[in-house]
């Protein structure tokens, strides 16, 4: 159990409770869907700047033994500077060399030294914000698009970064050819047509296949789902998609036959309770019944004014928050850290997503792991307890209360025995 309000309740072991109720939310691991990828977060260059050299906040982050940590197995991480980023940069591309600047080595060398060591199976998911600004129609790193004459060296490059990265010890899993492709603000920003997306896919895509790197399509919005189907009528170079949460819904992801999964959404000032709410309901369940095969958040750690962010930018946000808030003499959980860390612990990467029923006004999902076991994420949106008597089948039943606003994961009920 996780509450929203009570500290002395994070990650809380609890024993069944006595009822002899039937079942009132059943897994039903007959009806298997979508493979679970797993939980991550992004690795911006304020990140970086706050947990280089803090053993103890890895750990918390990404060691998969840790008692009250997020145990997390996917790691986004920027090939560029973001809004995140205190300085702009690029990779340099001389059109046969790509060269990474101190910010890309000081991420590298951090995945590969200090967390790849505490989760070695962790799966790295590439995104640029932005090509070098001799690419762009506005000689900027700040917004801008792609140019039509820049799309041969810009595919250079990508796979260049992609042969790099994997050279270094960083196991990029997969990739995307930019972060939102409709969005050019004042930070490191750009957009690119659905023409140039399908024609990078084709040039692309075959050629991270020989590396072993996915190429994943769109990195924008659920509202923008029409994207995906565009640049997959016009290219086959791309093995999933990737969503953002911040305008539509996760049902628009639903009909999508390649693989996809949320790959941004950050929270706030929101409080804990209505976090919880949200994310338990619209990124959790909402989203893997749409889907989706994982769940990845913005900031890994930000500092307690919300950055280090690019100080000449207007637009970039001014009020996320990560997973972590870190000072020099302190470090919190935010909400975000403890949905991903139910998360994990219902669903292992590998899982099978199952079919799940629950009473109204319990978000869940459910999962069959690897480890033969059945997994279940629930929230009880309700302002009263609620018994959570979970079953398979015709296996046993165990019971719990559940208070209001609860986060909640169980594992447990072998689905080879049911």
């Amino acid at each position: 159990m996780t509450s929203p309000t009570d500290p002395g309740r994070r990650l809380l072991a609890v024993e069944p409770s006595v009822d002899d109720g039937p079942a009132n939310v059943v897994l039903d691991p007959s009806e298997r869907h979508q493979t679970w990828w797993g939980t991550g977060a992004a690795l911006t260059d304020a990140s970086v700047s706050l947990l280089a050299g803090r053993d103890d906040l890895l750990d918390l982050l990404f060691s998969p033994t840790s008692p009250d940590g997020a145990r997390l197995s996917m790691l986004r991480l920027p090939l560029s500077a973001t809004d995140f980023s205190p300085s702009l940069w690029t990779w340099d591309w001389d059109g046969a060399v790509a060269t990474p600047p101190d910010e890309a080595l000081a991420a590298a060398d951090l995945v590969r030294d200090e967390i790849l060591p505490r989760q070695p199976d962790l799966q790295v998911v590439g995104a640029p914000w932005t090509a070098p600004s001799s690419m762009k129609d506005g000689g900027s790193l700040r917004g801008g698009a792609l140019t039509d004459a820049a799309e041969t060296s810009y595919a250079d490059l990508l796979v260049a970064q992609a042969a790099w990265l994997r050279d270094h010890g960083v196991p990029l899993a997969a990739t995307t050819l930019v972060n939102e492709p409709g969005l050019s603000l004042d930070y490191p920003s750009m957009t690119m047509t659905d023409d140039q997306l399908a024609r990078l896919g084709n040039e692309v895509g075959p050629r991270l296949d020989e590396l072993g790197t996915q190429l994943w399509a769109l990195d924008h919005n659920w509202s923008d789902r029409p994207r995906v189907d565009a640049v997959r009528a016009l290219s086959g170079g791309f093995d999933a998609a990737a969503f953002h949460c911040y305008q539509g819904s996760p049902s628009s992801m639903a009909s999508l036959s390649a693989p996809h999964l949320v790959t941004e959404c950050s929270g706030t000032t929101d409080d804990p309770t209505a976090t919880f709410a949200y994310d338990a309901k619209v990124l959790v369940a909402d989203s893997v019944a749409a889907g989706s095969s994982g769940l990845m958040m913005w900031n890994l750690a930000l500092d307690d004014s919300h950055g280090p962010v690019d100080a000449g930018s207007q637009w970039g946000c001014k009020d996320c928050r990560g997973l972590l808030t870190v000072t020099p003499t302190s470090a919190v959980a935010e909400p975000e850290f403890w949905t991903l860390a139910h998360l994990s612990r219902a669903a292992s990467p590998g899982a099978q997503v199952i079919s799940v029923q629950a009473p109204p006004g319990v978000s869940a999902a459910a999962f069959a792991n690897p480890d033969g076991t059945l997994g279940l994420f629930a929230h009880n949106d309700t302002d009263a307890p609620v018994t959570l008597r979970i079953g398979s089948g015709s296996g046993p039943v165990r019971a719990y209360v559940v208070r209001p606003g609860e986060l909640f994961t169980f594992r447990g009920l072998q689905a080879d025995s049911q």
